[in-house]
């Protein structure tokens, strides 16, 4: 929590007036009246009135993953209604209704549990239980209980949860600090998810790479945004946004959080929040825990078919694609030439006119060390069938593939010191995450093959050089 405006973790100055930082990796120059306020009036300062244009710089720069905004204090919850979709014994939501407030109204949907959990509206006031006696999935489940809210706010959560009992007052807090008008209203905030401790292999990999988890750094959520999604286990809903998109797609068994995040960007903002958390129960076995990864990594075709370009698993400019590509695919040699020209664009006058050589430099050299952790990640999660394919039949590519997925790894570890988890650690969360690659690439594969489609497989390549303008000029 922090009661001041600060930088994200990752982003600092350059200099009096640039910050570097976010994701995608970006520098941004203030004019020296905006960052001389920003640096000695806003960041690390308790909060005071800004002047509007200030506002809108920090909203811009929160928006950039450059800034965080300070921890508002917690809102009430009297218009908000809790929808907990539920196949299940009675037992683990019992304890789930202990931790939230007495006052807050229940919508329990139970979507055809072995044991009826209408006893349940018996031992807690405000609590409504609605049953399908046949399972018609989790998002028939919430748009049934949702049907029947007259709050303003729909909350959302999964029966194998465990929430902070404050968990909507403070999402609702964030909220009610944010512009609601216009673009900048907030249609849907989520809070962090984390595994519970536990025993056996299922919580160890669980702990070690929970798929619900989305990081520690506040975020705005949508397509080519650094958190692209967020899941259904906990969710904060405006009513009339949920409505006007039409709910939950039916359909969809898996991936229907995605799809209805993606079709809300376009009615306001949303917001990764995650100073406020959610626990969640591991699965029982590691088998089922990995035959979800695999179910996950499978729902990525039907989104590409409903999204096409949304879902990609690298996004990389050109500019850094190019020298890479060609290291790999032609010869090293190539690819340090290709990175020595496009660098030598970056700092040309014409390059990047708004930063100054030694900005351009940085940036430029970032963006292709950036490149390669990416680029190693893709070539393993979901590439890995067909990098193991091609180093097979190919060995000398093989061994470039090799080294870039080793690139992929080096980030994955750099990741893992930036969470400052301990080196003892590392080991084991190399290998559940590379169990958690395996199972999801499998699954990605899996769909992409049924529904005949590489939607899911390819990069996005953005900055491409605007040949027609080239042309015109």
């Amino acid at each position: 929590m922090t009661s001041t405006w600060s930088l994200t973790p990752g982003t600092r100055w350059l200099d009096r007036h640039t910050l570097a930082g976010g994701a995608p990796y970006r520098l941004i120059t203030l004019t020296p009246t905006g960052s001389g306020l920003l640096r000695e009036k806003v960041l690390d300062r308790p909060g005071h009135d800004l002047p509007a244009a200030m506002t809108e710089v920090l909203r811009r720069l929160e928006t950039a993953g450059l800034v965080q905004a300070p921890t508002p204090p917690a809102a009430g919850h009297h218009d908000v209604t809790l929808v907990i979709p539920a196949r299940s014994h009675p037992d683990p939501l019992r304890a789930l209704l202990a931790r939230l407030p007495a006052d807050l109204p229940v919508t329990i949907v139970d979507d055809g549990s072995p044991t009826p959990l209408a006893v349940l509206a018996d031992q807690r006031p405000h609590t409504t239980v609605l049953r399908h006696e046949t399972s018609r999935g989790p998002a028939a489940a919430r748009n049934a209980g949702a049907a029947l809210v007259t709050t303003g706010w729909i909350g959302f959560l999964d029966a194998d949860t465990l929430p902070d009992p404050d968990w909507i007052d403070r999402l609702l807090g964030h909220i009610q600090h944010t512009d609601q008008t216009g673009a900048g209203k907030v249609v849907l905030a989520a809070p962090r998810i984390h595994a519970l401790p536990g025993t056996g292999t299922s919580a160890w990999f669980e702990q070690q790479v929970c798929a619900l988890d989305l990081g520690g750094t506040p975020s705005d959520v949508g397509i080519g945004l650094p958190v692209s999604y967020v899941p259904s286990a906990a969710l904060l809903v405006a009513t009339d946004a949920f409505r006007a998109v039409g709910g939950f797609d039916e359909d969809m068994h898996v991936g229907e959080d995605v799809d209805l995040v993606w079709r809300l960007a376009t009615h306001g903002r949303i917001r990764y929040l995650p100073d406020i958390a959610v626990a969640h129960r591991p699965r029982g076995t590691l088998t089922a825990a990995l035959a979800r990864r695999v179910d996950y990594g499978r729902s990525a075709a039907d989104l590409g078919r409903r999204h096409p370009g949304a879902l990609r698993h690298v996004d990389i400019s050109a500019w850094s694609f190019a020298p890479w590509a060609a290291a790999i695919l032609i010869h090293p040699a190539a690819g340090a030439a290709l990175a020595a020209a496009t660098t030598a664009i970056a700092i040309a006058p014409w390059g990047m006119p708004d930063l100054s050589p030694a900005h351009a430099r940085r940036l430029a050299a970032t963006g292709h060390l950036r490149a390669a952790g990416a680029l190693g990640r893709w070539l393993i999660r979901p590439l890995w069938p067909l990098t193991a394919a091609v180093a097979l039949a190919h060995p000398r590519t093989g061994g470039r593939l090799a080294l870039a997925a080793a690139a992929g790894l080096a980030y994955l570890t750099s990741l893992e010191i930036r969470e400052k988890r301990p080196l003892t650690h590392i080991p084991g969360s190399l290998l559940a995450r590379t169990l958690d690659d395996l199972a999801y690439s499998i699954g990605v594969w899996h769909g992409a093959v049924q529904q005949r489609t590489t939607e899911p497989l390819r990069p996005r390549i953005r900055d491409l050089p605007r040949i027609g303008r080239w042309r015109r000029a």
